[in-house]
Formats: structure tokens, sequence, C-alpha cells
């Protein structure tokens, strides 16, 4: 059943793309296949496999953008996460992105329904890894992805480079607005060389107190030196967390995360250098750190190699990437990715 709503969607699309013209709308298919060999070895024995996803997630979407007039246009994005190795998609057809908005170059944007959360957004863009292989930042950070029943609002740029945006995710809970609700906001400034921006994001339980890891703080600065430099550019990103630790014992939870790292884009190879580090505050013996190494070679604007290694070190109650808790972790992978 699945199967056939994606390919029915795909006929749809083709045939709308094909008369939209003079409308003044547009609709795009795109995706990323993404495969690659993977080495691990962490706790459990050893293990290779071949994996989908390991430079980017691969996936399959459609998004589109109708001209309104006086500056204002619809706009609408489709994305299903799909797995190059087996054929299979996720549990929910569209489980990377489901929404609809409405954006102009003065106000914004604004945009409803299944959407990427502001964490997710704002860390990927500091991450040195650009969220891929396996330095990517969510692997240690506490970062949800997409944000259900949301509503997201995202500024123009003003003051020479400066964002702001908003997020609200409804709880739909009956009797308690407050429960499952989730609350967002973060500011940014990119302006030449400088990136930076700060997030705070709660997520409440069930029963409208603050879930587990549910309050974050996050924090992110790059610089780009440049071909002047070598084209190295600098990272560095900071994440507090809290909550409690079950929706009966309101006894809080904390755990301080950073990360500090290096890339350098020389034509068509780029090296990633970065390390991180999780201090958890509130429980003995459970604090992690991984060095990770990538790099990756573009075949053409559309495909590329990649190969990354990392090493992660565990405290006895640690699990970070691991089979079993204390185990330490090597990792290793290496693949082709394509955009279309």
């Amino acid at each position: 059943m699945k199967k056939s709503i994606l390919a029915l969607a795909v006929l749809t699309t083709l045939a709308a793309t094909s008369g939209v013209a003079s409308a003044q709308s547009s609709v795009t298919v795109y995706g990323i296949v993404d495969l690659g060999v993977a080495y691990k070895n962490a706790g459990a024995g050893t293990v290779t496999s071949l994996d989908s996803g390991l430079n980017s997630t691969s996936r399959f979407g459609l998004k589109g953008t109708e001209d309104l007039g006086s500056g204002w246009k619809a706009n609408f994005n489709l994305e299903a996460g799909i797995k190059g190795d087996t054929g299979a998609n996720d549990a929910a057809l569209f489980a990377r992105g489901a929404w609809v908005g409405l954006s102009s170059d003065d106000v914004g944007s604004i945009n409803v329904g299944r959407h990427k959360s502001l964490t997710y957004i704002y860390g990927a863009a500091i991450d040195p890894f650009m969220d891929g292989l396996l330095g990517k930042t969510d692997m240690m950070f506490k970062i949800n992805s997409v944000r259900d029943n949301s509503v997201t609002y995202t500024s123009s740029k003003f003051g020479g480079g400066f964002t702001v945006a908003a997020q609200y995710g409804f709880g739909e809970k009956a009797g308690n607005a407050t429960a499952n609700r989730v609350t967002s906001f973060a500011a940014a400034y990119a302006n030449g060389p400088l990136m930076t921006n700060i997030v705070w994001d709660q997520m409440k339980d069930a029963n409208g107190n603050t879930a587990v890891g549910g309050e974050k703080l996050m924090a992110g600065a790059s610089y780009d030196f440049g071909k002047d430099f070598y084209g190295v550019k600098l990272h560095a990103m900071y994440e507090e967390i809290k909550g409690t630790t079950s929706l009966t014992v309101l006894k809080e939870t904390k755990e301080d995360l950073y990360v500090i790292g290096a890339s350098i884009k020389d034509g068509m190879n780029t090296w990633m250098l970065s390390y991180t580090d999780s201090n958890v505050k509130t429980s003995v013996n459970a604090n992690s750190s991984r060095i990770a190494l990538g790099y990756t070679y573009d075949l053409s604007k559309r495909t590329n190699l990649y190969a990354s290694m990392a090493r992660v070190e565990n405290e006895k109650a640690a699990k970070t990437l691991a089979d079993v808790a204390g185990a330490n972790a090597r990792l290793f992978n290496v693949g082709v990715r394509h955009k279309f």
C-alpha cells in the first residue's frame, strides 16, 4: 500500500510539473541515495554491514512553491526516509517532514505540520561534519529531528544578518493543554565568515512536567577563514540538557555536551575533524567522549565519495554508540552518496 501511495505521488507530481509554468508555481522531485560499508566494534563483537544513509539519510521528497503576488508565496514539503540497502521506508510515509506554509521576503515564513526542529536546523548549521558521517553532532547531542503538530516561524534577515525563529508543538491531550507541548525559540547571526546561533527548547511529558531530558539550551558558532587560510573553518557548539527522570519521580537530570572541530574545503576535497564530550552531572560514571575524522571527495556537484572513522570512550555507566554499557566503540565507514 505504501509503495502504491509513493508511486502515485511521483506520477501526480511529474504530471503537475509539466503544466505549472503559466501559474508561476513549481513542484520539484528530489532525494538522496547513500550507501556504504560500515565497521563497528563496540563491546558485542565486530560487525561489518552494508548500510544506508552514512553520509546523509537516504530520502525521497516533493517540494513546491506558488507565487501569490505582492511578495507572498505558498510552499509545501513532503519528505520520506528510505533505506537504500533494503528498499524499505520509514514507518510513517513522510516521517522526515510534511508541512505547508506561507512566506514573504519581508516578513519571513510560517509553516504548519511535521517540521524539522529548531535544535536540528541550527545544530546542523554549525556541525563541522555537516550533519553527516561518524562525527555528526546529533549522534551524541540530544537533538529531536522533527516536531509533530507544530507551527514554525522563521523571520527574514534584519540588522545586517540577524534572524529569529519560534516553534510551538500542540500536545493535543484532552483536558491538559500543557501535556506533550513543545516550545522552542532561536536567534542567529550570519554575516560574512561568522555564523552564530542559540536555541532554547522545552518538551513537556504526558503529565505536563518537563520531560526526561526535555529542556535544552544550545549555542554554537563557526568562522570561515576562507581560501587565504587554506579553506579552514572552525566550529564550536555547546548543549545543556535538563529534565526529570520519570513521569512520577520529579528528580532533575542534567548533562553538558560540547563539540569543537574544524573543516577544510579544498576544491573537490573536504576534511573534517571534531572532538565531542558528554558530562552527565546527575549520574556517576556516565560520561563519554568521541574523536572523529571524515573525508569527502566530490565526483560532481551531485555525487561524492566519503570515508569516516570515530572512537568513543565510555565510562562504566555510559553506552554512547556502544552495544553494552562501559564499552568503547571503534567505528569506520566508506561509501558513495548521490543527490537528485
